[in-house]
C-alpha cells in the first residue's frame, strides 16, 4: 500500500476507534463491558497512529512514537479477555484483581522510560541504529533492560493462554441452559464467535511470524493490518447493530431471561397489585418517569420498597416488565406534549423524548417502536395526516 494509501486507511481507522472509543466512555450507564470496549477502542485508535508514523520513510523525522507501542501489546490480550467475561457477566461489577494483568504493561513501560525522556537528538540517533540494524527489534542495552524478543514470546505466551481463558468461559456460559435465550437472538452469539476467530487468527500470525519464521524483525506493519482487521470488524458489527452503541440498551440485552414465576397465591397477588397501584400513583403525582436515570433500584429508594418487589409487582398487574411500564409513560407523556400544535412547532420530537427522560435518541426510537410498532415520525405523521 502506498504512503499515502496507507495515512488514508490509519486516519479513518483511527478517527472511527476514537469517535466510538469516546462514545461507550462518556455515555451515561455503568456497564463495565462498555467502558472496556472504550478503553480497547482508544488504545487501537493511538496504535493506528503510532503504525504510520513508525513506517521506515517517517519514523526518522518523527522518532517520538518508537518504543511506544511495545507496551500497549501488552494490555490487548487481558483487555480481550476482560471483554468477553463481562460480557457474559453483565451484573458483575469491576474486579480490581483483573489489575495485575497489565503488570507486564507497567513493567515494559517503565524499562521504556529512559528513551521516552531522551532528547529528539538521542532519539533520533537511536532510530537511525535501529533502521541500520534492520531490526524493529534490535537490543541496545543503553535503554532496555531486556532483549526485545523476550517480551515478544511474552506477548504471544499472553495471547495464547488469555484466548484459551476466553474459549473456556464462553463454553461454560453456552453450557449453561438459562443462557440459552441469548443466543436464540443471535446478535451477541455471532459477535463473540467472530472476536474468537479474529484472536485465533492473530495469535497463529504472530507465532508464524516472530516463531516460526523469525521473519517479523524488519516489520511489524503488517501485525498492525490485522488488529485493525480484528477491530474493523468491532466497528462493523456495530455499525448494523446501532442499538449496541446505547449503554442501556446493551445492559437490558445482556440481562438473559427472566427467572420463571412461582405461583402467587391470592394474598401475594393482592399484595403485588397494591403495590403496583401506589407505584403508578407515585408515578402521576411526581413524574418521576422523566428521570433519565430512574431504575427499579433508584425507584425502591425513593419509595422505600425492594427494587425486586416493584418489579414483579408491574409484572403481576401489568404483565410488561418495569423498563417497558416506564417507557410507556414517557411515551404517553410524549404523546400529550404533541397533541398541542403550538408545542409542537417549538420543539422537535427527539428534543421532547430528551426532556421525557429517555436518555438517547436510540434508546427513545427503539421504545418507541416497541411500543406502537412503528418509527415516531411514522406515527406522527399519521396522527396528523
Amino acid at each position: 500500500m502506498s504512503n499515502v494509501g496507507s495515512l488514508y486507511l490509519f486516519s479513518l481507522v483511527s478517527s472511527l476507534c476514537l469517535l466510538f472509543g469516546l462514545n461507550f466512555l462518556i455515555r451515561k450507564g455503568n456497564l463495565v463491558v462498555a467502558k472496556i470496549l472504550a478503553v480497547q477502542f482508544l488504545i487501537l485508535a493511538y496504535l493506528v497512529v503510532a503504525a504510520y508514523y513508525l513506517m521506515p520513510e517517517v519514523i526518522v523525522v518523527t522518532p517520538y512514537f518508537y518504543r511506544t507501542s511495545a507496551p500497549l501489546f501488552y494490555i490487548l490480550p487481558p483487555l480481550n479477555f476482560m471483554f468477553l467475561w463481562y460480557l457474559l457477566h453483565p451484573r458483575a461489577k469491576f474486579k480490581w484483581i483483573h489489575l495485575i494483568f497489565f503488570l507486564p504493561f507497567l513493567l515494559q513501560l517503565i524499562e521504556n522510560t529512559p528513551y521516552y525522556l531522551s532528547s529528539k537528538e538521542v532519539k533520533i540517533e537511536e532510530v537511525k541504529w535501529m533502521l541500520a540494524q534492520g531490526d524493529y527489534f534490535a537490543y541496545n542495552p543503553r535503554f532496555l533492560w531486556f532483549d526485545p524478543y523476550y517480551h515478544v514470546y511474552a506477548k504471544v505466551l499472553m495471547y495464547f493462554v488469555f484466548y484459551i481463558a476466553m474459549v473456556y468461559y464462553y463454553i461454560q456460559f453456552r453450557r449453561d441452559k438459562q443462557n440459552e435465550i441469548l443466543f436464540q437472538k443471535g446478535v451477541f452469539h455471532f459477535w463473540i464467535i467472530g472476536i474468537l476467530l479474529f484472536r485465533f487468527c492473530t495469535i497463529f500470525y504472530l507465532w508464524y511470524l516472530f516463531i516460526y519464521t523469525d521473519s517479523g524483525k524488519s516489520s511489524f506493519i503488517t501485525t498492525d493490518y490485522l488488529l485493525i482487521a480484528e477491530f474493523v470488524f468491532h466497528l462493523f458489527y456495530l455499525a448494523i447493530n446501532p442499538k449496541l452503541l446505547d449503554v442501556k440498551i446493551l445492559a437490558e440485552n445482556l440481562r438473559g431471561p427472566e427467572k420463571e414465576e412461582s405461583v402467587l397465591t391470592a394474598d401475594e397477588e393482592n399484595r403485588l397489585c397494591a403495590l403496583a397501584d401506589k407505584i403508578e400513583e407515585y408515578f402521576k403525582t411526581t413524574e418521576v418517569f422523566l428521570n433519565s436515570q430512574l431504575t427499579a433500584e433508584l425507584l425502591g429508594s425513593l419509595t422505600g420498597n425492594p427494587h425486586r418487589s416493584i418489579g414483579q409487582a408491574i409484572k403481576c398487574k401489568y404483565g410488561i416488565s418495569f423498563r417497558d411500564y416506564l417507557n410507556n409513560y414517557r411515551i404517553a407523556y410524549i404523546e400529550e406534549k404533541l397533541s398541542d400544535p403550538a408545542y409542537l412547532a417549538k420543539s422537535s420530537i427527539e428534543t421532547i423524548a430528551e426532556a421525557s427522560g429517555f436518555g438517547s435518541r436510540q434508546s427513545f426510537y427503539t421504545a418507541f417502536k416497541k411500543a406502537k410498532g412503528c418509527t415516531p415520525k411514522e406515527y406522527f405523521n399519521s396522527r396528523i395526516g
